[in-house]
């Protein structure tokens, strides 16, 4: 089973791995283009071919150790897939804080802030947006209570909402509606 290194399989394996060295690290870089993983991807390779020191060394030991570094290298790539991105300590260190968002003006609003300008809304609108927004009820119900119909609902809720709005915003310091 190939060239014949004198002495045991380790020995015969180990000086194998010394004459491929420079074609190991070659191959390795074209694969990882990193010097840092290559080097890792050499070492591996190695560990992996010492592992099997028992069977001895095949015919063709370039070819077989460039199985071994290429299977290592797709096992590597498949795991990168599987694991989240992660960045480096000193990466997320380095990064910029990020900029802090202002609160929205809408935030500081309470329920009163609601009620008293809801008191500024027409009786038509007041009266449908306080059943929907405060007694919860559904759309039919409101427009049971009001002998309207469920269309019209919609478009008062949908203009005692603007109107609201605008009304908010107008108190609200800043007045943008963020």
């Amino acid at each position: 089973m190939g060239e014949d290194h004198g002495g045991s399989p380790a020995e015969a394996i180990r000086a194998t791995l010394r004459e491929n060295q420079p074609f190991l690290r070659a191959l390795a870089l074209r694969l990882c283009r990193n010097a840092e993983e290559a080097g890792d991807l050499v070492q591996d390779t190695c560990e992996r071919a010492l592992r099997h020191v028992h069977s001895g060394l095949p015919d063709a030991p370039r070819a077989w150790l460039a199985t071994i570094m290429h299977n290592l290298f797709i096992d590597r790539c498949r795991a990168r897939i599987r694991q989240p991105a992660r960045e480096s300590m000193e990466a997320a260190l380095a990064a910029p804080a990020l900029p802090q968002e202002p609160e929205p003006s809408w935030s500081r609003l309470t329920v009163e802030d609601v009620r008293d300008a809801l008191a500024q809304l027409d009786p038509e609108f007041r009266e449908v947006y306080r059943m929907q927004a405060f007694e919860r009820r559904s759309y039919s119900d409101i427009a049971a209570a009001l002998g309207i119909e469920p269309a019209t609902v919609g478009t008062r809720l949908h203009r005692a909402r603007k109107k609201l709005r605008e009304i908010l915003m107008q108190r609200a310091p800043g007045g943008t509606s963020t």
